[in-house]
């Protein structure tokens, strides 16, 4: 159904959305909030981190509606879905669906808060709706 790699650096990200809870990081020197890539949101490599939790609301950042299946069989019969850049309070940017809304209603600027849809005991995905 939806190939689920998880490693050491996504683990505590998976296991909160189990828990109904959006995990991001914050360098414990700089205090900087990011989420992957670490490359791109000005903490140095060697910063130690703590995972925190997200207040789940943000901003639509940019959107595309896909009318194309693909990708697992999750989105078999799913289209067109919205696939969303979403800017959180917290600075950090993150791609997920934005869901259970019109699609003619997305737009970038809208405000937008995290929902999480089951897929089954083990995979739970943080999408986001708007508020």
């Amino acid at each position: 159904m939806f190939n689920l790699l998880k490693d050491v650096d996504s683990n505590e990200f998976w296991e909160g959305a189990k828990q109904n809870k959006l995990f991001i990081q914050k360098s414990t020197k700089s205090k900087k909030y990011f989420f992957y890539s670490r490359s791109f949101s000005g903490v140095e490599a060697d910063e130690p981190f703590e995972w925190v939790e997200s207040t789940g609301k943000g901003t639509i950042y940019s959107f595309t509606i896909s009318h194309i299946p693909g990708g697992s069989e999750y989105y078999i019969n799913k289209t067109p879905y919205v696939i969303g850049v979403i800017l959180l309070e917290e600075g950090v940017r993150l791609m997920s669906n934005i869901v259970d809304c019109d699609h003619s209603s997305v737009e970038i600027g809208k405000k937008v808060k995290v929902v999480f849809k089951r897929l089954n005991n083990e995979i739970v995905l943080p999408c986001f709706t708007i508020v």
